[in-house]
């Protein structure tokens, strides 16, 4: 307001000098109560300022720190005092430029990153330092390098979240004296050599076929685990049905009759067995009792009454006491 007040005021004198030297017939201008009139609003125009929502001003009266004025209608004195710096309080973004990091295990690294802070006190934003943009990002960027530092390659990709967080704890530390307040920080882009990154790609595919051939290898060893377990349960069974068999043949054989059909067993697999040998074209000689099937026959029985005497102990005392149909009554 006081700029065009101040205009106005130069083009009037020039107007009245002009008049005065060529009679324009610009009576107002020779009149005392306009140029007092112009004067109180020159004084009010450079006296008020309106302050905008969210913005302050710092005034300094005679070089010093005097107040500082928020949002509204608000009386400067011209001459002792002057608006010194403004602030606006919304949140500000300030771009962190990119820079070189080297991890703990001496990789390099480029991070760029955003950040976000706010004016929370003017007086010491204006006093505690020069340029507190500068600032902030300087001390960013020097905590971020920090950050990485302690950690390995891997682990900067996999924590950003706890990298943000320690670059807002560093610079929030320090932006207080600024009259500043940090909010967030967030990472960009993390960049790397082409060299490094094709050695990363070598080692995740590595990686990932170790894992296959673990995952291979575990499948084959619970198949043969399963396999193992089911012939063992084959053999159990059959086994116990092999004894089921015996220990029914055995308590067959003992009952009326048992002995015709021990010998009708017996003659069955000497046929068979002949019959295998003619199929097969084989010459063989047998000499004795052998060319005989009446021969096998008796030796069968002969073996089967052996077995029989030997059993006795475990049979019962009726069992034990029965004469064998092939037997003879001692």
């Amino acid at each position: 307001m006081g700029f065009p007040l101040f205009v106005i005021g130069a083009v009037s004198i020039g107007l009245l000098i002009l008049d005065h030297n060529l009679n324009l017939g610009l009576p107002v201008l020779h009149s005392p109560l306009f140029w007092f009139v112009y004067v109180v609003l020159l004084a009010l125009g450079t006296m008020v300022r309106f302050v905008r929502q969210q913005t302050v001003l710092v005034i300094e009266r005679l070089g010093r720190y005097n107040r500082t004025l928020t949002a509204g209608v608000n009386l400067v004195y011209p001459i002792v005092e002057r608006v010194a710096y403004t602030f606006d309080l919304r949140e500000q973004v300030i771009d962190v430029p990119e820079q070189d990091a080297i991890t703990k295990d001496n990789a390099t690294v480029t991070i760029d990153g955003v950040l976000y802070y706010k004016i929370m006190n003017a007086k010491d934003a204006a006093y505690g330092a020069e340029d507190i943009r500068r600032a902030i990002v300087n001390l960013a960027q020097t905590s971020m390098r920090s950050a990485i530092g302690s950690m390995e390659l891997d682990k900067t990709f996999e924590n950003r979240s706890d990298i943000n967080e320690r670059v807002v704890r560093a610079v929030s530390d320090a932006a207080q004296l600024w009259g500043a307040h940090v909010t967030r920080y967030e990472i960009k882009d993390i960049t790397m050599p082409e060299s490094l990154r094709q050695s990363m790609e070598r080692q995740m595919k590595a990686e990932r076929d170790k894992r296959a051939t673990v995952l291979e290898s575990e499948g084959v060893k619970q198949s043969e685990i399963n396999r193992a377990e089911g012939e063992k349960q084959a053999a159990i069974l059959r086994a116990e049905g092999q004894a089921k068999a015996i220990e029914l043949v055995r308590s067959q054989i003992t009952q009326q009759g048992g002995d015709a059909a021990v010998q009708l067993e017996v003659a069955k697999s000497a046929i068979e067995q002949y019959g295998r040998l003619a199929k097969a074209g084989n010459s063989i000689v047998l000499m004795g009792d052998g060319a005989d099937p009446a021969g096998w026959i008796a030796k069968a029985m002969a073996v089967l009454n052996t077995v029989n005497k030997g059993a006795a102990p475990g049979l019962s005392s009726a069992a034990a006491g029965r004469t064998q149909p092939w037997q003879k009554p001692e």
